[in-house]
């Protein structure tokens, strides 16, 4: 009889052993387990499930590796556009600047022929004045007749050499 009752006892363990085997337990961590829990693990298919889970779990992490390649990929070309648009902003500011120089050079040109062109009247309008003067002082000498013939001549020559002088000019 004690052998009965040790051979049930035994039985019944063996149940409850194989009973616990086939109920699966994904939170089961085949390293932490010992030959029992390893034993329980593979009758369980709890090894299985893990292996599902992580399995799962690493093409998550690769489709998010990917997103995150994809936008690094958007980012850089959009790096780069703002890149290649900024260099064209920069050429077209170098043209501007160049432009600038140029105009300022025409302006600084424009001024100092002004400034010759001003002084070349003033002398011009300085002699046109001194040959008017001239010219009165001759018409004043005829008219009171103190030029001879040839000194009236004379005059009348070097006025129009005057004129010619200033015409030139």
């Amino acid at each position: 009889m004690k052998i009965m009752k040790i051979l049930s006892l035994a039985s019944s363990i063996l149940s409850l052993l194989i009973l616990n085997a086939c109920a699966t337990d994904p939170t089961n961590d085949p390293h932490t387990g010992g030959f029992f829990g390893g034993v329980h693990g593979l009758a369980a298919g709890d090894y299985e499930v893990r292996q599902q889970e992580l399995q799962g779990e690493r093409d998550e992490t690769l489709n998010e590796l990917r997103a995150l390649r994809e936008e690094g990929a958007y980012l850089e070309t959009e790096r780069q556009m703002k890149a290649e648009e900024l260099a064209k902003q920069r050429r077209q500011l170098a043209a501007l600047k160049a432009k600038n120089r140029a105009l300022t050079g025409r302006i600084h040109e424009l001024r100092r022929s002004k400034s010759i062109t001003e002084q070349q009247t003033a002398n011009l309008r300085r002699k046109q004045q001194q040959l008017t003067g001239n010219i009165q002082q001759y018409e004043v000498q005829l008219e009171q007749g103190q030029l001879s013939a040839q000194q009236a001549e004379a005059q009348q020559l070097s006025l129009e050499r005057q004129y010619d002088a200033i015409k030139d000019l």
